[in-house]
């Protein structure tokens, strides 16, 4: 796994499922060695078409069901933390560790300034000397712009002094798609069995369909590619700036 020079890690994810398909392999090698790891999520997750495809009628041959379940948005975000929550559980982070701004950014709207402010917040708030850790800011055409501004914040603040240890990584499904320049490849690590088992378990909390109790399986609608490749796959690509 990746060295800290701290024993605080703070990860940032941009939308409930973040946490998972780019850094969890790393949180949970992070819990496994001992350090005080953190999840700060940045948006409400709220803007995914999932949430409209669950309430268009039709009959979904994912899981089998017809999409009758009219949510707002507020309910949407609901059940995408549910499974943000049981991500994290298997992932071995704590409830408490888990971290949510009060008034939430719109999914989509997260601006330079705003996600520049949530991290040094919570770098103030819980460990000065932490680890920061989010998504590398690549190629815009192929990045969600939630995510390229998190890493843009991320990196502006390393610049600045407000992030001693910084921790950018790249989406495995980016990853392989865009070219790097010499010497700006990331790193790979791959995960060990016992955290790959983790990793399939956190997994299968997006993949959950029990509209009975408010599991609707956002995940598996959004993105059962990118899910199924990290089971496959098992890679971390990262770059570190110290």
């Amino acid at each position: 796994m990746l060295k800290k020079p701290s024993n605080t890690v703070l990860y940032f994810a941009p939308h409930q499922d973040d946490e998972l398909l780019t850094m969890g392999i790393d949180i949970a090698a992070s819990v496994k060695n001992g350090y005080d790891v953190h999840v700060i999520i940045c948006t409400d997750g709220a803007s995914s078409n999932v949430r409209l495809r669950l309430g268009n009628r039709e009959f979904c041959e994912q899981c089998h069901a017809q999409h009758v379940f009219d949510l707002t948005k507020e309910d949407f975000t609901a059940t995408r933390d549910s499974e943000l929550f049981g991500s994290c559980a298997a992932l071995g982070v704590k409830r408490e560790n888990i971290h949510f701004e009060e008034k939430r950014i719109v999914d989509g709207n997260l601006t330079l300034d705003a996600a520049k402010a949530i991290i040094k917040k919570y770098v103030e708030l819980i460990d000065e000397n932490s680890t920061v850790c989010t998504i590398y800011p690549n190629d815009p055409n192929v990045q969600h712009r939630d995510h390229r501004t998190l890493g843009l914040a991320a990196s502006e603040l390393k610049n600045e002094g407000e992030i001693r240890h910084l921790v950018l990584m790249e989406e495995p499904y980016v990853a392989s798609e865009v070219e790097h320049a010499e010497g700006e490849e990331p790193t790979v690590f791959y995960a060990p069995d016992d955290i790959a088992l983790q990793i399939e378990k956190a997994v299968s909390e997006y993949f959950l369909w029990n509209p009975e109790n408010k599991r609707y399986a956002v995940g598996f609608h959004s993105v059962p590619e990118e899910m199924n490749r990290l089971i496959t796959e098992k890679g971390l690509y990262y770059h570190t700036y110290e």
